[in-house]
């Protein structure tokens, strides 16, 4: 169809509209539990033969917990600082604000340009939204923040910060606590086990130059040292409720949902600030 957008293999619009499809089918599958009518929306503008995908159950469904527990959480900060900016660092095509969206909040999507460029193709930006398109350990981002840091600032990322050394995030995770007391930041994570099993399957693939490389076995322990305005260092690893007793989702799929977790093979993090 002329009205759709034609997607290229081995682009970045590719790759961006993988865990936008992954998401979308399960908004189509279970609707009470992973509700996401715009990553339905956005992918039916794409023109793009889905059905060669063969995603096993447990990788659509881990990206779209991913997208909601990260939502949850800024929707929790916000119970608090209802005015905030929530930033979401690595956006790539997940359209999180129409979830966690109070009314009051502002938004951010935060990327590198070529990504900004293939998003923006795809997504209408709404009110009290906006796209920067800038590297996320650059802080001159920081600017892009309209609200004043008193009226708080929650970052997600999901799926983005696994790539990075320790040492390229330890600047930037510093630099948020300096310069916006009260606020956090929520990102999800892997103990070296995991590391190694998801770098065993990367390089079964071929695609080295995506290897994870930030392994978390204890936040508190590897984060609390970066500085001394993290107030509270929390890590979620437990399967929400509502998944654990939903029947319709098959029970190897949940179990190895709620192994992994418990194992410590993807896990969420969260840092708030003094």
């Amino acid at each position: 169809m002329a009205d759709k957008i034609k997607l290229e293999k081995n682009t970045v619009m590719e790759t961006l509209v993988m865990p936008l499809y992954g998401r979308a089918v399960c908004s189509e599958k279970y609707p009470d539990i992973f509700p996401d009518k715009s990553a339905e929306e956005v992918i039916k503008k794409v023109d793009y033969d889905f059905s060669r995908l063969n995603y096993a159950e447990f990788t659509v469904m881990v990206w779209a917990l991913r997208r909601q527990f990260l939502c949850d959480r800024a929707k929790e900060y916000l119970k608090d600082y209802p005015g905030a900016t929530i930033v979401n660092l690595g956006a790539g095509a997940d359209e999180s604000f129409s979830l966690i969206d109070n009314g009051k909040c502002r938004f951010i999507n935060l990327d590198l340009p070529e990504v900004i460029a293939a998003r923006e193709q795809l997504i209408p930006l709404r009110e009290r939204e906006k796209n920067v398109a800038m590297d996320a350990f650059d802080t001159e981002w920081f600017s892009q923040v309209e609200t004043k840091p008193e009226d708080g600032l929650f970052v997600i990322s999901g799926g983005v910060l696994m790539y990075f050394t320790a040492e390229k995030i330890k600047p930037l995770f510093t630099a948020l606590a300096e310069q916006f007391p009260g606020g956090g930041i929520c990102f999800d994570a892997e103990n070296q086990r995991g590391v190694d099993k998801s770098n065993k399957v990367i390089r079964k693939s071929g695609n080295t130059d995506s290897l994870v490389v930030l392994a978390v076995d204890d936040a508190e322990t590897m984060f609390s040292p970066w500085s001394d305005r993290f107030k509270n260092i929390t890590t979620f690893n437990a399967i929400p409720e509502k998944i654990r007793k939903d029947k319709r989702i098959p029970f190897l799929t949940k179990n190895i949902l709620k192994m992994g977790a418990a194992m410590g093979f993807f896990k969420f993090v969260e840092i708030v600030f003094k």
